[in-house]
């Protein structure tokens, strides 16, 4: 599979996602942010971290990283999907950390594990997706396989197949035609 064309798709949507949420707010930050943002201890165990913002900002959270979780999992090798997930981690955490001093951004524990949350949710579905895919094959090559329509005698464990009869060659000189030029 080239992995080029995806590639370049991750990296756009990579330039997207950091332009969002480190570029320059278009818009006037007011939040809950405690000093140090995911860097202090305590703005792990504040209240006011978990009980704070809206359904539509978390939804929002875990969505902008669903595609991150399914490129990192579709441009990693299928045996290596725990890196998928440490790359969507790794990922959200870069952003949370370039976001602690900045004064328009908010560096919030929320804000990483539901992006996180998103990230591991696109890897799930690409894993999903990639056994279904699996599974069709292996049925399609069962169903392909099948040349004989199969008896009730085959399973019937009491039942002695008849034996076959073994070929008989013939030697190649004595089927061979004679001659017709002698």
């Amino acid at each position: 599979m080239n992995r080029r064309p995806l590639g370049l798709v991750a990296a756009a949507y990579a330039t997207a996602v950091l332009w969002a949420t480190i570029g320059p707010a278009p818009w006037r930050t007011s939040g809950h942010q405690l000093d140090g943002g995911i860097l202090n201890p305590a703005a792990w165990t504040a209240p006011v971290t978990w009980t704070t913002g809206y359904l539509a900002e978390i939804a929002f959270n875990v969505a902008i990283f669903v595609p991150v979780g399914m490129l990192a999992a579709l441009l990693i090798s299928r045996r290596r999907w725990p890196l998928a997930m440490l790359a969507g981690f790794g990922f959200t955490a870069v952003i949370e950390l370039v976001q602690v001093p900045e004064p328009e951004r908010i560096s919030d524990p929320r804000d990483l594990v539901m992006n996180t949350a998103g990230a591991v949710l696109g890897v799930v579905i690409v894993m999903v997706a990639r056994g279904v895919r699996r599974a069709g094959l292996v049925a399609e090559s069962l169903r392909e396989s099948r040349l004989a329509p199969v008896t009730d005698a085959e399973f019937d464990p009491m039942h002695e197949p008849a034996p076959t009869p073994t070929p008989t060659h013939e030697p190649a000189l004595a089927a061979a035609r004679p001659d017709r030029a002698a």
